[in-house]
């Protein structure tokens, strides 16, 4: 939904910047447009909750456990859950690219179930390796880049998340639909 309406505002060319949050929406304009933003913004907020769904389903291939998901034993012991039984809870769901932050390219993807709530590591790693998959919060995480990282790693794909070649050099961005599928 933030993302909808970041789309709206932004297309509205009155504003300097526009910024989505997972919940919340920041827009900056100068002070002499603020009615104008105001009655647009009314308007872009009606636009974004009718909006359907557009975004391509982009597939994301990952190899769950061992030495790519270090942390997807302890994340099943936690969960009651079996390594298989995760591996389709993850992967028969459609999820969500929420908003891209933390490090560049970093997506954070909503669709987990409810029951899902892994908690931060107590001690972050200082080097995390690209294509590395974690879950924390209700939140799958893709690192595009390597660095530091403090979420529990289940596992790592090695399909390219940046391309700096690329006039757009991150594979995913906010509102694209994502499909795991174990490799």
């Amino acid at each position: 939904m933030a993302q909808a309406l970041a789309g709206a505002v932004r297309d509205m060319d009155m504003t300097e910047d526009v910024v989505a949050g997972l919940s919340s929406v920041c827009v900056r304009f100068h002070p002499s447009q603020a009615n104008d933003v105001e009655n647009r913004l009314a308007v872009c907020f009606g636009d974004a909750l009718s909006a359907p769904e557009t975004s391509d389903l982009m597939e994301v291939h990952i190899r769950y456990g061992g030495e790519y998901g270090p942390d997807l034993d302890l994340i099943c012991t936690t969960l009651s859950l079996t390594i298989d039984g995760f591996i389709a809870m993850h992967t028969s769901r459609e999820h969500r690219v929420e908003m891209i932050g933390f490090t560049p390219g970093f997506s954070y993807i909503s669709g987990l179930p409810g029951n899902v709530k892994i908690p931060r590591l107590n001690q972050p790693r200082s080097r995390v390796a690209a294509g590395s998959v974690g879950i924390s919060a209700d939140f799958t995480g893709l690192y595009a880049l390597a660095g530091p990282g403090g979420w529990p790693l289940i596992g790592r794909t090695e399909d390219r998340l940046f391309d700096a070649s690329s006039d757009k050099p991150f594979r995913l961005s906010p509102g694209h639909r994502v499909k795991f599928k174990a490799v």
